[in-house]
């Protein structure tokens, strides 16, 4: 149970979005559009949105700019879905600064990447979650990206922290291969986590079968993982694998960087008049000729579809 009383899948579960954070065409936040953007995933379908993760550029913001976002979303989500926020750092001290702030403006969740500046040891990632957790006193998702961070870590890593932090609920598995890591940490922690399909969700159905409770993609293919979730969930996995198998083609491609990820989501998102500019803060990886008409190919494919 989390500290309001609820199961864990009844307080984050399902297809929660990462928030792209749109940008003026200055590079100025540009919060009406994320407003927007807001109100669309959630009538696509999110049971909740994540907002200051990688993929939002989190790390391309200051810290006056991460509080407004915090700020922004959770006003406008309002009481509709939870907002999960990414609040993380190179030592203890400046994650916890983070954690709390993000707190004080009313996120319901943290999601906390491992530090990576110095490899830490067993002892000390258990150090590091729980000091973040006693001291933000709200649900944490831990974030395993090993293929970002160069932190590796074990589902038996995992099952001692969730014995010894009482506020670690969530793990987002990214590494791979994911399937073996979902049910061996489930197999370990049972019903005191609640995992997460990363990794843009492409492997979400087998993620599902192994006893994930969602998964967190881009923003622009909430519907996609959303439906695809709803129809398992029912029973009817032929029409869930169909209609996982229509967006499986565009979304391993946008995964070939963060930063074809993000580019990918925003020109989307502008194309559909959802934000107003798909300006990426640097450094960013920009795309070449061939790349951005492949780019337009699909988008123009997705929004002739449902999903």
């Amino acid at each position: 149970m989390t500290p309001s009383g609820k199961a864990i899948g009844e307080t984050l579960h399902g297809c929660i979005p990462i928030l792209v954070t749109p940008f003026n065409a200055d590079g100025a936040l540009d919060l009406d559009s994320l407003r927007r953007e807001i109100d669309w995933v959630i009538a696509e379908g999110a049971s909740g949105v994540s907002c200051l993760a990688i993929a939002s550029e989190g790390y391309k913001l200051t810290e006056a700019e991460r509080d407004t976002i915090v700020e922004t979303t959770v006003c406008h989500a309002g009481e509709r879905v939870p907002v999960v926020a990414s609040a993380d750092g190179p030592g203890e001290e400046p994650a916890i600064d983070r954690a709390t702030r993000a707190v004080q403006y009313g996120a319901d969740a943290l999601m906390v990447l491992p530090p990576s500046f110095v490899a830490p040891g067993s002892d000390a990632l258990v150090s590091y979650y729980a000091r973040i957790a006693d001291a933000a006193g709200i649900p944490i998702m831990l974030q395993d990206a090993p293929q970002l961070t160069g932190v590796a870590m074990s589902p038996a890593l995992w099952q001692r922290m969730t014995d010894q932090i009482p506020g670690l609920k969530y793990i987002k598995a990214e590494g791979t291969p994911q399937g073996p890591t979902i049910s061996e940490t489930l197999r370990l922690c049972g019903e005191r986590i609640g995992v997460f399909c990363g990794w843009g969700g492409l492997s979400l159905l087998d993620a599902l079968e192994r006893g994930a409770i969602g998964c967190m993609p881009a923003p622009n293919f909430t519907r996609l993982f959303a439906e695809t979730q709803r129809l398992w969930q029912t029973g009817d996995r032929a029409q869930a694998e169909a209609v996982f198998d229509s967006g499986v083609p565009f979304a391993m491609w946008t995964m070939q960087s963060i930063d074809h990820s993000v580019t990918a989501a925003k020109e989307e998102l502008r194309r559909r008049g959802i934000i107003s500019s798909a300006k990426v803060r640097q450094p960013a990886l920009a795309l070449d000729e061939p790349a951005s008409k492949q780019l337009a190919r699909f988008i123009d494919r997705r929004m002739a579809s449902a999903t």
